[in-house]
């Protein structure tokens, strides 16, 4: 287990190898995480990669030019490009997610970063959520969160990044301290202790 530390800030953000969680900071069961990385959005590209290979290839092997240069090239880049999209596709989906926990919010970024960053509530200035057009077509998104200091840590392919920034933003609602109560000093109805 290997742990370091940052400032961001006047804060220090703890960064964790391997997967101890303090008994006081287990995950709960009651639908706020984990959130991991979106299937479709990674088996988008491996599809797209075998589309642009896959159906010229078999065009050229119906048409009897299967034995061609072309034709080769075609079997030399599905057979170079796909093992590692596939490998990709598996390590990003095992290791990319976000973990709404009581005290802190666990960031994994996933394949091929390491590690997980643990991120106090009282660092996070805004969350939002980032969808560019492969997100729209993939149903998938970017969750940053901004901390204190201008740090933006990012969690791609999340398949319901709107969910967890909800849990995120639950979260920081539930610590807001609640709102002071002014008591006026001439009202009679306040009891008054008296020494002596």
């Amino acid at each position: 287990m290997r742990k370091s530390a940052y400032s961001c800030g006047h804060k220090r953000v703890i960064v964790i190898r391997g997967i101890m969680r303090g008994a006081n900071d287990n995950a709960e069961h009651t639908g706020s995480g984990p959130f991991t990385a979106s299937a479709r959005s990674l088996v988008l590209p491996i599809l797209v990669v075998t589309a642009l290979y896959g159906l010229p290839l078999m065009a050229l092997l119906v048409s009897g030019w299967g034995d061609g240069a072309l034709a080769r090239l075609c079997i030399l880049a599905l057979s170079l490009s796909l093992p590692f999209l596939i490998a990709y596709a598996v390590l990003r989906r095992a290791t990319a997610r976000i973990d709404v926990m009581p005290h802190t919010l666990l960031l994994h970024p996933g394949f091929p970063r390491t590690g997980q960053y643990v991120v106090p509530y009282s660092v996070i200035r805004g969350v939002r959520v980032r969808r560019g057009l492969g997100g729209r077509l993939a149903q998938s998104a970017t969750l940053v969160v901004d901390l204190a200091g201008g740090t933006p840590f990012a969690v791609s392919d999340l398949a319901d990044a709107e969910a967890a920034r909800a849990a995120i933003l639950d979260r920081l609602e539930q610590r807001r301290p609640a709102p002071s109560i002014e008591i006026p000093a001439e009202s009679a109805e306040i009891p008054r202790i008296r020494a002596g």
